[in-house]
């Protein structure tokens, strides 16, 4: 498994960089979503996966969508991205529940 993608670590990078264009610290950022500095570090280094309700924050605290969140790399197409999308919830049930949970939980707000 050398070669499985860390979505922690690489949407913890994707935080990180968006905050850091915004010229906001991480105690700013964490001000603002009502949580320690310190968690906001563990997100960004890919220790700790925030909870859903906490990405909503997140997101609005960096002034960007949720799914902007997890734009890696470049953009690409609505028909690429479902296509990659089915085609990773075909690999693993693990996938298939978080990606349920979080579009429940993003339903819901």
């Amino acid at each position: 498994m050398a070669d499985t993608v860390d979505i922690k670590k690489i949407l913890g990078a994707r935080i990180q960089y968006i905050r850091k264009s915004l010229k906001m610290t991480q105690e700013q950022l964490a001000e603002r979503i009502g949580i320690e500095p310190q968690n906001v570090s563990r997100i960004e280094i890919g220790k700790n996966y925030p909870a859903p309700d906490n990405l909503t924050k997140i997101a609005a605290a960096l002034g960007v969508e949720v799914y902007e969140l997890f734009v890696f790399g470049e953009e690409k197409s609505v028909p690429a991205m479902k296509k990659f999308v089915i085609s990773e919830l075909n690999r693993s049930n693990k996938t298939v529940k978080l990606v349920f949970n979080f579009c429940k939980a993003i339903s819901q707000s």
